[in-house]
């Protein structure tokens, strides 16, 4: 099947796109905004983007053309907190994914436990065993039905000392979770491992 993408309306171009690009990890965000009002919300178009400095970005989509809270907090408080699901939290997580209004908090409709966070503002979640918190670095806007792409500096990680093995965080107890296309999401339950090939060693 070819899928000529300017043909496509956006919810097909979402679809596809997002059945594609699998599996995306989720970025479970905290934000507060100036009235000390909490917001929560998961968005999996998250990736890194640098090591030096320590750069995230994830995407934020418009709803009716306006601002989503998660966008319009970190505009005038430059912090967030970038908090990772996990299959214990992923029911939490989606509990917080509707497009409540501004003044609820959807900390508490999720009955998750918000605590301080180290450097920045906003509260990291309790029932999440790692926290990125975060400075914003830029938004960038692009789009005809606009997205926000969100670019922060990573300050302080906060990690749960179980699952430190070694010096380094055990994929096998973090149990992170995944998003697919629809309603689908993947757990990290069958792992494997690659040694990274060198090409002048590899046998011809």
């Amino acid at each position: 099947m070819l899928y000529e993408m300017s043909k496509l309306n956006e919810r097909d171009k979402y679809r596809l796109l997002t059945s594609c690009i699998v599996p995306r990890p989720i970025a479970w965000v905290t934000t507060i905004d100036t009235q000390g009002i909490v917001n929560t919300a998961p968005f999996s178009f998250f990736t890194g983007v640098s090591i030096e400095p320590p750069l995230v970005i994830f995407a934020v989509e418009r709803r009716k053309g306006e601002k989503k809270d998660t966008i319009v907090n970190i505009e005038n408080t430059k912090e967030f907190v970038i908090n990772i699901v996990t299959e214990k939290n992923v029911k939490q997580m989606n509990e917080t994914s509707p497009d409540y209004e501004p003044e609820i908090d959807e900390m508490q409709s999720a009955k998750l436990t918000p605590i301080p966070s180290h450097f920045v503002k906003p509260p990291s979640i309790k029932e999440s065993p790692i926290h990125l918190e975060c400075t914003l670095d830029q938004v960038i806007e692009i789009g005809s039905s606009p997205h926000s792409l969100v670019i922060g500096k990573v300050e302080y990680i906060t990690v749960e000392d179980v699952l430190i093995d070694d010096g380094r965080i055990s994929m096998k107890d973090l149990q992170a979770v995944g998003r697919l296309g629809g309603k689908w999401y993947t757990e990290t339950a069958n792992l494997f491992e690659l040694d990274r090939l060198d090409w002048r060693k590899k046998e011809v």
